[in-house]
């Protein structure tokens, strides 16, 4: 069993991708210690590795609130996965197996399957599952690492809005990748990830679609 602080850690996670702990809330740690029966250190513990990891910014004489995106976050985020991902790309296009094309082209068929029921928390995770796949090979663990957190980032700001059209080109873009691995040419793939498929330009029509709602369904 993973220790107490990373349960929590995984708890607040969920509660912040569900929805219940919104973007600009303070969280209430008495509240929180009452409603799942903990001591607040563990609390506290969990919430020091929530902030490394950029979801909670603690105010002082204020408490811990937990962390808007902007769209310069966003941007900033976006470029950092470009990046990597194009770097990595270039490390491992000749490793990727035919096995694991054929579970990334699975994952995708899944990806379009979400979008078709309106399941956007699901949609979000198989897409992390897909680059989780794409880049198993990598060896640069550091890269991996920040990569997840980031994303883990992007979806869970993202899973309370659905964009059908962002998700079918998303899934269109992993098809067009794939097709690029099946033929051999990494290089072409590792071009791909950098200019169209982690282009904040080309994505920010969709990008400020989904401000704009967030806007709209967070308003008081």
């Amino acid at each position: 069993m993973d220790p107490l602080r990373d349960q929590i850690y995984a708890w607040m996670r969920d509660e912040m991708n569900r929805g219940n702990l919104l973007p600009g809330q303070l969280i209430n740690m008495s509240e929180i210690s009452r409603r799942i029966g903990i001591s607040k250190t563990p609390l506290r513990e969990a919430l020091i590795q929530l902030e490394c990891d950029g979801f909670v910014t603690t105010i002082p004489r204020k408490g811990v609130m937990i962390n808007r995106m902007s769209l310069t976050d966003v941007e900033e985020s976006w470029e950092i996965c470009r990046a990597f991902e194009h770097t990595m790309m270039l490390q491992v296009c000749g490793r990727v197996t035919e096995e694991e094309i054929e579970e990334m082209a699975a994952i995708n068929q899944e990806m379009r399957l979400a979008s078709e029921t309106h399941d956007t928390d699901r949609f979000y995770q198989l897409n992390i599952a897909f680059h989780t796949a794409l880049f198993r090979r990598s060896e640069n663990r550091q890269m991996r690492r920040i990569l997840t957190r980031i994303k883990q980032r992007l979806y869970d700001f993202l899973t309370r809005v659905s964009l059908p059209m962002w998700e079918g080109t998303n899934c269109d873009e992993h098809d067009h990748l794939l097709t690029l691995l099946r033929e051999g040419n990494g290089e072409a793939a590792a071009a791909y990830i950098r200019d169209e498929h982690w282009s904040f330009e080309k994505q920010e029509y969709y990008i400020r679609q989904f401000y704009k709602q967030e806007d709209e369904t967070t308003e008081v």
